[in-house]
């Protein structure tokens, strides 16, 4: 009799399971209020604790306090924190496996590893994708669809939607943002704080460079008098520019 290899025993064993259960991802506890509307429902209803399963398509929405874990086929599971927003999705076809799609909230992500490396998922956003290197690792979502990632243990990759032509790698303790229509911010500590709000760097120019079309700047309109800007006139007839009626010419600028 011929003797099976321990690690094909095992793969043996797991592929019909996985095959089995492939575009499901089982609720193994849930906590507070969590809601659920699956893909062939119009409206959300809260998730019960004798539902077992979500596929693919299911939204889940945590509220005040709300938690859910949801394991998937290979064990690794994911914990959504409350007042998280997600999207299950088809993470078994391709060669990159797509989980969820979180579109507001926090996920905790713990990945199991297949053969010393991580098995390969993905993570959506509307603004970031996150390429599993690692094992476990947070992603979260504001208001403003700024994604952050924090690398826990392994490393992250990190791109934005639409920009593929450049990526972050996380190791442990870094993180980083990234902001709608923008390329990920540069990984820093965990414990540095990430300001998301755009910065735009002001040029003050105080008279036009070398073209008399160009118009003034602000402070140098701001330093100019009004009366200083017209023709001399010292007449105070009712036609005079220096006079108070409302109608009186536009005054001319000089510089």
């Amino acid at each position: 009799m011929k003797k099976v290899l321990p690690g094909l025993f095992v793969l043996m064993l797991l592929v019909p399971a996985a095959l089995c259960a492939q575009g499901t991802l089982r609720v193994s506890s849930l906590y507070g209020p969590v809601e659920w509307k699956a893909v062939t429902s119009a409206s959300f209803s809260p998730l019960a604790a004798s539902t077992q399963t979500v596929r693919i398509g299911d939204e889940l929405r945590t509220g005040p306090g709300g938690t859910v874990m949801l394991e998937l086929p290979d064990s690794s599971y994911m914990v959504v924190s409350e007042n998280t927003t997600l999207t299950i999705q088809d993470y078994w076809s391709g060669n990159l496996r797509s989980l969820v799609n979180i579109m507001a909230g926090k996920v905790r992500f713990y990945i199991q590893r297949l053969g010393g490396r991580p098995n390969p998922y993905r993570v959506m956003t509307p603004t970031a994708l996150i390429a599993v290197r690692g094992t476990t690792f947070d992603v979260s979502m504001d208001e403003a669809q700024n994604a952050e990632v924090r690398c826990l243990e392994g490393s992250v990759a990190v791109e934005a939607v639409g920009l593929s032509d450049r990526e972050v790698i996380l190791e442990p303790g870094r993180k980083t943002l990234v902001r709608p229509g923008e390329y990920p911010m540069t990984p820093v500590a965990s414990d540095v704080a990430l300001d998301t709000n755009r910065v735009i760097r002001m040029v003050k120019k105080n008279a036009p460079a070398g073209n008399s079309k160009d118009a003034p700047s602000i402070d140098v309109m701001a330093r100019d008098n009004d009366r200083n800007n017209r023709a001399a006139d010292p007449l105070r007839a009712p036609e005079s520019r220096n006079s108070d009626k409302t109608d009186r010419a536009k005054p001319t600028l000089k510089y």
